[in-house]
């Protein structure tokens, strides 16, 4: 399916440490293999043990998004859900990091709305290693100062 990468508004931008590019979600769509996810159908995409984390890219063209994304971690585990709904899926197109340590992982990208409203999926895998900048809790970590606030405070 082709993939509209000119779209200004979808510029969400990952958080990095300094130094480092700091690549748009845009950017990401143009080197991902996207398949599209019929509106009540499911796709999975199963992974090695070599992989640390998955980064999930959701997107419609201009129509609500509806989708459960689930991790699946070995044979003996619940998934870890999450349910996601956009209004406008082009405008604002959905990213996740999803953090898989261990063996035998899959992620389950579900389309629960319907038939008429298909969404457009890609996933890619983080191998970490020593090339890695760290995990997305790190480098949020490192980035933030940190705040006690006690009830009622906010």
């Amino acid at each position: 399916p082709g993939v509209n990468g000119s779209n200004p508004t979808a510029s969400s931008l990952t958080v990095s440490p300094e130094g480092t590019t700091v690549i748009s979600t845009e950017e990401m769509w143009e080197t991902l293999a996207p398949v599209t996810v019929q509106g009540g159908s499911l796709r999975t995409c199963s992974f090695d043990e070599d992989v640390q984390r998955v980064e999930v890219f959701l997107k419609t063209e201009g129509r609500p998004l509806n989708a459960n994304v689930e991790l699946w971690q070995g044979p003996d585990n619940s998934p870890q859900k999450m349910s996601i709904y956009l209004e406008d899926g082009s405008l604002r197109p959905f990213r996740a990091t999803v953090e898989s340590p261990g063996s035998s992982n899959a992620i389950a990208i579900r389309n629960t709305g319907q038939m008429e409203f298909p969404l457009t999926a890609g996933v890619e895998a983080d191998f970490g290693g020593s090339t890695s900048t760290g995990s997305p809790s790190d480098i949020l970590s490192a980035s933030s100062t940190y705040r006690t606030i006690e009830g009622g405070a906010v």
